[in-house]
């Protein structure tokens, strides 16, 4: 059995008409007239055990939505869902011990008190013994860096060093499944580096099941191996990430590092399959199909024109292939 199994799901949400005229909004204040949102429409997939889905989507698709029921903190309209082979809103307790969950935008510790005292009330409501949660905290603080963080209050701790005593803390009771909603937002490099060295080094040591939502997709395509795309409530992609990037490997992307303004280049804007993807004084970054033009006839205009100093082709990163697949479903 899979370690996540949703069938059919839906979530609908009641919301009331607003109107623009005057009396039938005075109407409206004793009899209200209400519509039917439905934000998750029929979403099928399954998750195996060890799986890093990343689970994607504009906003308003429908992705925070699902997330909740799968954590059991709503409840679906219709369909199914199976966490660990337990209904998650049924079985919330015995859910939330099975699961952890980080949320880039909302800490789980508290505000005025250490970090450490934090991790002793979640050793309590998770009931871990003490020898595990000993042996947890010294692993997870080694590998975080955590040992001047852990008698800081919350308060006192910048953004990154937050993060990452939350993501410590969703694996102090060792969750089977992990979600993961903007992890890395709003940090530097460096902050963003360790976290996902952390994540993969979970996955590949202790088969822990992640599901990542990000805005920021290189969380997305240095950590997950499958990637569920969903728009408008409805997943429109299923795939594994190679193979999402091999489908669409025809469009491909050359950059040059000039040495003096590129804004003349006119020739190689008009050339048919290419698109300026970004420029600056000194770059000039092109998107193209090799089916149609070769990057020698590129590279021959550029040279005309400037003095090149340096080149890098590569296929397309995975952001810009899911704005092509949201674009074709507009």
């Amino acid at each position: 059995m899979s370690q996540v199994e949703v069938r059919q799901l839906v979530k609908e949400y009641k919301r009331r008409k607003n109107s623009e005229n005057l009396s039938k909004a005075l109407r409206a204040m004793f009899a209200p007239e209400y519509e039917i949102l439905r934000a998750v429409d029929s979403v099928d997939f399954s998750i195996e055990k060890g799986e890093t889905v990343g689970y994607v989507g504009p906003n308003g698709s429908g992705k925070s939505t699902t997330i909740k029921m799968l954590c059991g903190i709503l409840k679906p309209t219709a369909g199914t869902v199976k966490i660990n082979g337990i209904d998650p809103f049924k079985e919330r307790v015995r859910n939330s011990k099975g699961i952890g969950a980080v949320f880039g935008n909302r800490s789980i510790l508290w505000w005025d008190v250490p970090v450490i005292e934090s991790y002793r009330l979640f050793q309590k409501l998770y009931e871990i013994p003490e020898k595990r949660f000993k042996e947890n905290l010294e692993k997870y603080t080694e590998i975080m860096g955590l040992e001047p963080l852990l008698s800081i209050p919350e308060r006192q701790l910048s953004l990154g060093q937050k993060m990452r005593c939350n993501i410590a803390a969703a694996f102090l009771h060792d969750p089977k499944i992990v979600f993961l909603d903007e992890p890395t937002i709003g940090l530097d490099a460096e902050s963003k580096a360790s976290i996902r060295e952390f994540i993969r080094r979970m996955n590949a040591e202790e088969k822990t099941t992640f599901i990542v939502t990000s805005h920021d997709f290189q969380d997305i395509e240095s950590l997950c191996q499958r990637i569920v795309l969903i728009n408008h409530g409805k997943v429109i992609l299923d795939d594994q990430m190679q193979k999402v990037k091999l489908n669409f490997n025809r469009k491909k992307q050359i950059q040059f590092e000039v040495d003096k303004n590129p804004w003349c280049m006119d020739a190689v804007f008009a050339m048919e399959g290419v698109q300026v993807s970004g420029m600056t004084p000194h770059s000039l970054s092109l998107e193209y199909d090799a089916d149609t033009v070769d990057s020698v006839s590129m590279i021959d205009a550029v040279s005309k024109r400037c003095e090149i100093q340096d080149i890098t082709i590569s296929g397309r990163d995975i952001e810009s292939i899911i704005r092509e697949i949201l674009k074709e479903e507009v």
